[in-house]
């Protein structure tokens, strides 16, 4: 289904209309809902009407529904010419498991058996190729052991997405997590306390979140840790005041919730340890609260629900693993329209359940119901996505570049978007859907420059949703002749599932056009 789009996006002329203008949008929720039978293995038959949600105790109507069997498909093959690219590689997993050996917020033992764990537990995947595995360093870097992009070679583009990973990369992980941890291992830095090791702790989760985001679908990160205070006293603070940690917290799940993340933190200490880690955050230690870490764990408990993960129940990170592999397998994917007058600047309560008897739920727990200026949410989209590393890769996209026929030396350049990635709303007899796109440009010295978000609403019949599906969006622009360029980003983000995508185009791609 081919669209165009009237003004020019590469030449930062004004889009099409002013993104912020207008009245407030409307926002589609969209959850990932995961069914579980008593064995914890996934329902597969559910339907829109098997399911009921609520918000803050109101019974909501489900606008979108759809199966998700991430964890059962892989990309297709194509073929990819010298003037293609695209946001993901043939035979790439949608899903992911990512492992985060926290040791910023473990003690020596903890960070021990913790290790040893992964050491043991890792070789006995039978397929890992949809697993990978980072630590968090004492000073919250993140170093990567089986990152999802291999050591790039001299030269390459910023941008390039990964190749299908190893399936057995895991036999070789007790040397590679071994040469990882001695080369980061090193006495806490006293500069370091409490407050600046949550502020750490979050920027490395979000970090972290940012560069899985080139991994198409959902992403489990196995956060193995013994958790950041959600509090800290007036004692703690460096203002002598009770600081909380909540709008920390919602920003961080907000982030990764756009990358189609969820956490399930797995607790490495044993309650109520008095070490600097686990002691009090009322004047006499590091964090929690009277040596018990339930500050710690009220913290994970947190992020768990705002992200539809998994609360911690127990120390063993092998199960989680497990866990997470089953979970990414077969999901639902449920969107509804709140009223305009929920959005209230307050914490919503979400239930999502189901009458059938014997299924256990796995839901976000509820939402920060912010009022939000038209257009914020793209606008943070794009930004997050135009300053990460790679790609992102929740919505499918594949770009070429041709001469343009028609004028000399310009250059057509041709834009495929996945249908089956972007939200697309029954309403009546038409299928309508509200995407954003932008480009970025980046100059040899690393400025990036963008355009406006120029909008791209679809208004679907039912024959053109079907051919959307098969063939994808398409929008064509051209660059006029004489335009110098050197690297573009090139993104699409879905205002209903809030996913976005992004494939970066390298300025040779256009030389000789």
């Amino acid at each position: 289904m081919k669209l165009s789009i009237a003004t020019a996006l590469f030449v930062l002329l004004p889009a099409l209309c002013a993104e912020g203008s207008g009245p407030p949008e409307p926002r589609l929720l969209d959850l990932n809902v995961i069914a579980l039978d008593s064995r914890g293995q996934p329902v597969r038959d559910l339907t829109a009407d098997d399911f009921q949600i609520t918000d803050a105790g109101k019974p909501q109507k489900i606008s979108f529904f759809r199966v998700n069997r991430a964890g059962e498909h892989q990309e297709p093959g194509f073929s990819l010419g010298p003037h293609d690219f695209s946001n993901r590689a043939a035979g790439q997993p949608r899903g992911a498991t990512v492992i985060l050996l926290d040791m910023l917020n473990m003690g020596f033992g903890a960070r021990g058996y913790a290790a040893n764990q992964l050491e043991h537990d890792l070789p006995l995947l039978a397929d890992a190729g949809s697993v990978y595995l980072y630590v968090v360093s004492v000073d919250g870097a993140v170093f990567p052991v089986h990152d999802v992009r291999p050591p790039a070679p001299p030269g390459e583009d910023t941008g390039s997405q990964p190749e299908p990973a190893s399936a057995h990369w895991n036999q070789r992980a007790k040397p590679m997590l071994d040469n990882v941890i001695h080369a980061v291992t090193k006495v806490r830095s006293v500069d370091i306390d409490v407050f600046t090791r949550i502020l750490l702790t979050f920027h490395a989760l979000e970090t972290l979140g940012a560069r899985v985001a080139a991994i198409p679908g959902r992403k489990n990160i196995i956060w193995a840790t013994d958790g950041v205070p959600i509090f800290l006293g007036e004692l703690r603070s460096d203002i002598g005041q009770p600081i909380d940690f909540t709008p920390e917290i919602r920003k961080l799940s907000e982030a990764l919730d756009r990358s189609f993340i969820s956490l399930y933190p797995v607790r490495q200490i044993m309650m109520g340890r008095p070490d600097n880690i686990g002691a009090t955050s009322d004047g006499d230690g590091a964090t929690g609260g009277g040596g018990t870490g339930l500050s710690e764990i009220a913290t994970m408990d947190l992020l768990a629900d705002l992200t539809g993960g998994r609360r911690s129940s127990d120390k063993v990170i092998g199960a989680a693993i497990q866990q997470s592999l089953r979970d990414l397998n077969f999901s639902y994917q449920i969107g509804y329209f709140p009223p305009g007058t929920n959005f209230d600047d307050k914490f919503h309560k979400l239930r999502v359940t189901t009458a059938r008897k014997g299924v256990r739920i796995q839901a976000k727990a509820g939402y920060y119901a912010w009022k939000m200026e038209a257009g914020s949410r793209s606008s943070d989209a794009f930004r997050a996505t135009a300053n990460a590393p790679l790609d992102a890769a929740e919505i499918g996209l594949r770009a070429s570049v041709a001469p343009d026929p028609a004028k000399a030396g310009a250059t057509i350049l041709t834009l495929r978007i996945d249908a089956q990635d972007v939200s697309l709303i029954s309403d009546g007899d038409r299928f309508t859907g509200q995407l954003r796109l932008m480009v970025a440009e980046y100059a040899e010295n690393g400025a990036v420059s963008s355009t406006p978000a120029a909008p791209l609403d679809i208004r679907f019949t039912a024959a053109q949703r079907d051919a959307a599906l098969k063939d994808g969006i398409v929008v064509t622009e051209s660059v006029p002749p004489g335009e110098t360029v050197n690297r573009l980003r090139v993104m699409v983000f879905d205002r209903g599932s809030n996913g976005i995508g992004s494939v970066t185009i390298p300025g040779a791609a256009f030389a000789g056009h």
